[in-house]
């Protein structure tokens, strides 16, 4: 995404997003011929890299085009990007049992083809408003990023709120499990997680384009902390998936005002590549400091869940302080 971020100075943002997708389907048709689990290892390294190229590029466009409604649309971006596994994961499993992996890779490709490469030619910006928006700043170096304190205020944000969130998805099970629940009944921590997470994308999209964006971060990680503090403490899975939904809340808030308050903080002709930097806490660091270390300290503590969502209470309590200090570059 960084790469797609410093592209974008230079290169039409559509042409960016074409270049994503086509690769995408074309390793779609590389996957159907797999032979072996190195194919399937290099497959998802060219999809994760060139998804990259779609997803960034289209918030960068849409918060041009609605620069009133930048919460709202970058919401709306999210749960469409998120949610479309849950929509064609269905579809997919069907495929996949009746027709085998080769047919639906192929498929998967052409799907990726007709409804977003060359759909992707079609994308035009209002080049009046990048012309004057362009006038207003330069973008920033790579140097003078990497010395504010606001980006690596929200770069640890992304790194402790997102293994906190991320970690609940690995986590459900086991402490469903854990707690004497078969698959059908923990099920429902996933589902609460899920459709708060997907709701409260649109929502707090659209109330981070009246209030702080901050204060906004800062409610639901303060929110998700008290969760995860009394969560170990009960056993009724009913009250646990209605605490799972405030952290679903805000491992969804995480990902929709961030990218409105990057904007705002580091101004449109930065988002790109602040944005993809800022991605690299939650890519590299965020999987690590969560469902890696949840599990080590499982491991160690003979399944203490009190031990670990402390500590994820804790994450999301230092992203509160983090976020708090964040100001907009110019101050």
């Amino acid at each position: 995404m960084y790469i797609a971020g410093k592209l974008q100075e230079k290169i039409r943002g559509s042409y960016i997003i074409f270049t994503g997708s086509l690769v995408c389907s074309l390793a779609m048709l590389f996957a159907g011929m797999a032979e072996n689990i190195k194919d399937i290892y290099v497959w998802a390294f060219i999809e994760g890299f060139f998804t990259g190229f779609v997803y960034l590029p289209c918030l960068t466009i849409f918060q041009k085009m609605f620069p009133e409604n930048r919460g709202l649309i970058t919401g709306i971006i999210n749960l469409t990007f998120g949610g479309a596994a849950a929509v064609m994961s269905p579809i997919f499993t069907y495929l996949l049992v009746s027709k085998g992996y080769v047919f639906t890779s192929n498929f998967c490709a052409l799907v990726s083809v007709l409804t977003g490469t060359l759909v992707a030619l079609l994308i035009k910006v209002p080049e009046n408003k990048n012309r004057q928006e362009q006038k207003q700043k330069s973008p920033l170096p790579f140097k003078s990023i990497i010395l504010l304190p606001s980006f690596w205020r929200l770069w640890g944000v992304w790194a402790l709120a997102g293994a906190a969130g991320i970690s609940l998805i690995v986590l459900a099970s086991s402490f469903g499990g854990h707690l004497g629940y078969g698959v059908t009944q923990y099920v429902y921590i996933l589902t609460c997680f899920n459709v708060l997470n997907g709701i409260g994308r649109i929502v707090c999209g659209r109330l981070a384009d009246i209030y702080s964006k901050q204060k906004i971060l800062m409610t639901v990680f303060f929110m998700a902390s008290i969760a995860y503090v009394v969560m170990p403490w009960l056993n009724n899975l009913y009250l646990i998936s209605f605490l799972a939904c405030f952290i679903g809340l805000g491992f969804g808030v995480m990902f929709t005002v961030s990218a409105p308050l990057v904007t705002e903080v580091f101004g449109l002709e930065n988002f790109g590549k602040i944005f993809g930097m800022i991605f690299t806490a939650y890519g590299f660091f965020a999987g690590l400091l969560g469902p890696w270390l949840s599990g080590v300290i499982l491991d160690i503590t003979d399944l203490n869940f009190k031990i670990v969502f402390s500590m994820f209470a804790m994450f999301y309590l230092v992203s509160v302080f983090l976020v708090s200090g964040v100001q907009k570059q110019s101050e």
